[in-house]
């Protein structure tokens, strides 16, 4: 393993690949290290979701050179970033919302982002499964849609490497320590047992110029270890994944996919999954996870089911 690097990521997700990646592309000798497996933490749990939608201005030229990054990755590595471009359709139940996307739409222009307004009518039209007779239109991204978080964080890393970086995985930091001219940064390295991931009595030191960290659920500890507060903290976000639709079925035989289907007012998002669909609902007092540290045990876990009569009235 290396130990002196330009730059160190601390993160294996797709955010932590993602900077791999340009620091590379850029020259920059640089190291990614991982505690777990590629995508093992807050990449795995991500839907996956690709809105081109932003009020800010320098946000929505960030949402998209990604969404343009990702189409052309498969050119470039050889590996399908899983990236279904089925457009975005944003719902409005209320003329107010509808003025908020006018007000988007501006953004939207200056920076070179294709839109187009839709009413109920021709939503109808073009997708006759939707039930429009409580909406006063829409605003439609037809150049984004979903991908594949392990799949497009797997086709950033083979391209970081391609420009020559290297990626070091079940290792985990353990401190950071700034010289005044480099950081030096403790990892040891993690082993399996009985399906576990623990630390092995294997340590290093990695000197670099420059340190990124993009950890995930980790933040709080990252941030222990810096000395410094975050407030970054997960929350749970419950969604639920149906079985084939009959009528969904029987439309995709002669259509296209729907895009992914959003509604600000009612609080959730809808999209296809083999035949079936995907609801999210955007949660009201979401529980907090790990405002503290990640069990030592969690790893690709799925939280369990929860759908009490409390839960029920926050989810809108």
């Amino acid at each position: 393993m290396k130990t002196h690097v330009k730059a160190l990521v601390v993160g294996g997700g797709a955010v932590g690949t993602g900077i791999a990646y340009h620091l590379a592309k850029a020259g920059w000798d640089t190291m990614l290290v991982e505690r777990d497996e590629l995508t093992s933490g807050s990449t795995w749990h991500a839907a996956g979701l690709l809105p081109l939608f932003n009020m800010s201005y320098a946000t929505t030229h960030i949402h998209k050179y990604s969404v343009d990054f990702y189409k052309g990755l498969e050119a470039e590595t050889g590996l399908d970033a899983g990236f279904y471009v089925v457009g975005n359709l944003r719902m409005a139940q209320r003329k107010e919302r509808m003025d908020e996307y006018m007000l988007y739409s501006s953004v939207a222009e200056t920076a070179g982002v294709y839109h187009e307004f839709l009413t109920p009518k021709e939503m109808k039209d073009r997708w006759p499964l939707l039930r429009t007779d409580d909406l006063v239109g829409a605003l439609y991204h037809p150049q984004d849609g979903y991908i594949n978080p392990a799949d497009v964080t797997q086709a950033m890393a083979k391209g970081a490497r391609q420009h020559g970086a290297t990626f070091e995985r079940k290792i985990q930091v353990d401190g950071y320590r700034w010289t005044g001219s480099e950081w030096i940064v403790s990892v040891t390295r993690m082993v399996e047992q009985g399906g576990n991931l623990v630390p092995s009595d294997e340590k290093y030191e990695i000197h670099a110029e420059h340190v990124v960290t993009a950890t995930g659920n980790h933040a709080q500890r990252t941030a222990r270890l810096l000395g410094i507060k975050t407030p970054a903290i997960p929350v749970e976000h419950q969604y639920i994944v149906t079985e084939p639709d009959p009528m969904l079925v029987e439309y995709r035989k002669n259509n296209p996919e729907h895009p992914v289907l959003r509604d600000a007012d009612a609080k959730w998002y809808v999209r296809e999954e083999r035949g079936g669909w995907i609801l999210g609902p955007y949660e009201y007092g979401a529980p907090a996870r790990f405002e503290y540290d990640v069990p030592q045990g969690f790893r690709a876990d799925l939280f369990p089911w929860i759908w009490s009569g409390s839960r029920r009235n926050t989810c809108r």
